[in-house]
């Protein structure tokens, strides 16, 4: 068991009161599965995915990843958390402008004292990023910067990717390529993945699909 969320609640404050999130999700991805987190807006996906990589706090519950309850780490440790054993992938691609390619994808697995040259260069090469490699994101076209992202995030071959509509910005042809490169590289790492998407044909090249709705999973 890689991620184990149990009874997860998580409330906002708002000008009409206190908004409900989530109300009590229970969830667990084993190693090497993949998951599918689908949804309308407003259903609790994105604010699961932050609680999961110690971005925030649950009200009330637990986020049990290898045995330690993130949810109750200080700033400190879930920060630390986030260098060495979760990886994020987003929308924005959040490429540091001043480093250039190979720089950025170094970064995170540099961070995390885990970096391979080998394995930083086998995985370059199947994102079709080899010719880039001194280029910097400003030079690069978004599908691009999105491998980069993904590279980011599988150098430091973390136990656990949460990924949040990573191909939202990309046009579906290369959505779908993006997706299929990350499941075969977080399968060579021996990574779990649990994926934020409003695609069904996304959704399906996952193992598992759970269904949020009113905070909720569904059935």
């Amino acid at each position: 068991m890689i991620l184990s969320l149990r009874n997860i609640m998580k409330s906002y404050s708002t000008a009409e009161g206190r908004l409900e999130i989530l109300k009590g999700i229970d969830l667990d991805l084993d190693a090497g599965e993949t998951i599918a987190l689908t949804g309308e807006s407003g259903s609790g996906k994105s604010t699961l995915l932050h609680l999961a990589g110690g971005l925030d706090r649950p009200d009330q519950g637990q986020v049990i990843v290898g045995g330690r309850d993130i949810g109750a780490l200080d700033d400190r440790g879930r920060a630390q958390y986030r260098r060495s054993e979760v990886g994020l992938v987003f929308q924005q691609f959040n490429l540091i402008p001043s480093l250039n390619v190979a720089a950025n994808i170094s970064f995170h697995a540099r961070l995390a004292d885990r970096f391979d040259p080998d394995w930083e260069r086998e995985m370059t090469e199947r994102l079709g990023l080899q010719h880039l490699l001194a280029r910097y994101p400003e030079q690069l076209s978004g599908g691009q910067q999105q491998r980069v992202a993904i590279g980011r995030t599988l150098a430091a071959r973390p136990r656990l990717i949460l990924a949040d509509e990573p191909t939202g910005n990309l046009d579906e042809a290369t959505g779908d390529s993006v997706l299929d490169l990350m499941l075969s590289l977080g399968k060579s790492a021996g990574s779990a993945l649990l994926l934020v998407t409003h695609s069904a044909r996304l959704a399906d090249k996952l193992d598992r699909k759970v269904l949020l709705r009113g905070g909720m999973i569904a059935g």
